[in-house]
Order: structure tokens, then sequence, then C-alpha cells
């Protein structure tokens, strides 16, 4: 089969799986009266642990989101006891044990769910998380582009080898969807555009949204003014890239082209390390995800 088509099919499975354990986690998160959007903070918090963190640090994999909503979101964290700020260094906090706890506790649901789960026979489970793994070292041992920012902060998350064979998978394709950005970003930030800017692009090259009201509600979680999407949308039109027709935003056969190939760059530096695959291995991984995902949506995920 053709490479490029792998990723669509990983992320299938990644998402099923996810559907087993989000709503524990969200019970858990319920129970610690958590506000909502506090684990976008909390979780890379942890992962940075006992290293401080920023709202800058979590925007570099964050793009498309305000610094200034992670940096809301880190004084409510601190507010609630679960952060606190690092001395002499305005911005930076580190967990509180009360933090630590409360991460470690969420995740923990994620963990048990998934260990309760058996979709595939145990020794089918072992080789695809062997698979996985191999393909997730070669991507950290590849050359850049892209830089390895995402995935090396989603392997800080990993739950050792002894740990269920479906927590192993889980984390692999979270690497690999890590990954994934580093590539995406590397394809697009050498043009200079903001983040909120190329997400914007991005739904009207995909036929998503094509006027600003349409966009600012799809993208209202990322903590931008209806203001700030409008100057982002003036930017992409005086590059060439969109063109206003009333109150309508269409792509220009320039943008789609520039839109086009950084999709081009970004499966470029997405597969060059699945190279460390037979082809013969790529359809062994190819069914044993199909075949995940069709069972554990059969399950109610």
């Amino acid at each position: 089969m053709n490479q490029t088509e792998m990723w669509p099919v990983a992320l299938g499975a990644l998402q099923a799986l996810a559907g087993h354990y989000r709503p524990a986690m969200g019970q858990i998160i319920t129970q610690l009266n958590l506000p909502a959007g506090c684990t976008a903070v909390l979780f890379p918090a942890f992962s940075f642990d006992p290293e401080p963190v920023t709202a800058e640090k979590i925007h570099l994999r964050g793009a498309y989101t305000a610094v200034s909503l992670f940096s809301q979101r880190l004084r409510e964290a601190a507010g609630l006891g679960l952060m606190e700020e690092v001395e002499n260094a305005e911005g930076a906090y580190r967990l509180t044990p009360s933090g630590r706890e409360a991460a470690a506790k969420i995740i923990q649901a994620a963990y048990e769910c998934m260990s309760g789960l058996q979709p595939l026979p145990r020794s089918e489970m072992e080789q695809l998380a062997a698979l996985l793994h191999r393909l997730v070292d070669a991507c950290l041992k590849a050359p850049p582009p892209p830089e390895k920012w995402c995935i090396q902060l989603s392997r800080r998350l990993d739950g050792g080898e002894d740990a269920h064979p479906f927590i192993r998978i889980d984390q692999y394709l979270s690497d690999l969807a890590a990954y994934r950005d580093d590539a995406h970003l590397a394809a697009w930030r050498p043009l200079e555009c903001s983040g909120q800017a190329w997400e914007a692009f991005t739904l009207v090259w995909r036929a998503e949204a094509d006027t600003l009201e349409e966009l600012c509600v799809k993208l209202e979680r990322r903590g931008f003014s209806r203001e700030e999407y409008r100057q982002a949308l003036d930017d992409l039109i005086r590059r060439g890239w969109l063109q206003a027709e009333k109150e309508r935003y269409l792509l220009t056969p320039l943008g789609g082209q520039i839109r086009q190939a950084a999709e081009e760059r970004t499966d470029q530096y997405f597969y060059a390390p699945w190279q460390c695959l037979s082809t013969d291995e790529v359809d062994l991984l190819r069914s044993l995800l199909i075949r995940l995902r069709e069972n554990l949506i059969g399950r109610g995920g």
C-alpha cells in the first residue's frame, strides 16, 4: 500500500483507543473539580517535571493557541494549588505535590482502563507494540528536519517497557502523533506565518470555513479575539494566499500551491523514518491497526 496512507490508519486506532479511556480520565478530572482547560497545562507540566514550564514552552507545540491563554491557565492552576510560580523566574511554574498527584491520578485512570481491554490476542498486541516501538525509535534517530521537540516531550510520559501492551501501544501512537506535529511545524514555520493565521488558512483550504464568523466559532477555544483573526486573514490576503469576496475568504491558486506543498513536506518529513520497516511489516502494521480500531469501536468506544 501507499505508505502515506498509514497515518490516517494509525490516527484512527489512537482515537478509538482514546474513546475508551477518556471518559475514565474525565471522571477523575470531575472528582478533582478541575476547571475546563486545566489539563492543557497540567499534562505538559507533568511532562517537564521537575523542570519548570512556561506558556512559551507549551506554545511550541500548541502553536495554534494564544500564549496569553496558556499563561491564564497556568495562573489558574497555581491558584488551585496545582502549581507554584518559580522564584525569580516570571511566568515559570512547576508542579506542587498536589499537582503532581492530580496528573498522576488522571493518567492512572487511563492506564487502568487500557489494562482491562483485549481487542486483540496478547501475542498480536505485543507484535503491534514492537512494530510501533521500532518506528518511534527511528523517528527519534532521524536527521532533521524536523526537530524533535514534540516527540521528545511525548516520550517523557512513557509508562515503561513492563507496562500493559495497550498502554505501550497508546504511548507509541501518541509519540507518532507528536512527531507528525513536529513534521508539520517544520513544514510551515519557515513561511513566517503566525499560528492563528496558518490554522485559519488550513480551514479555508479544507473547505471547513470561509467567513470570519465561521472561523471564530470553530476556533473559539484558541484564545484569540475576532480582531486577531481578522488581522490574520488580512495577512493571508497580503501574501496572495486568500482573496476576499464580500464576507467570504477564497483560496487563491498560489494559496492552494503553498498549502499543498506544506502538506507534502509534512508527509516527506513524517514518513522518512518509516524506511525502518519492510513492506511486509508495514502491511502487517496496517492490518493490526485496522483490526484494533474495528474491535475497539465494536466494544462501544
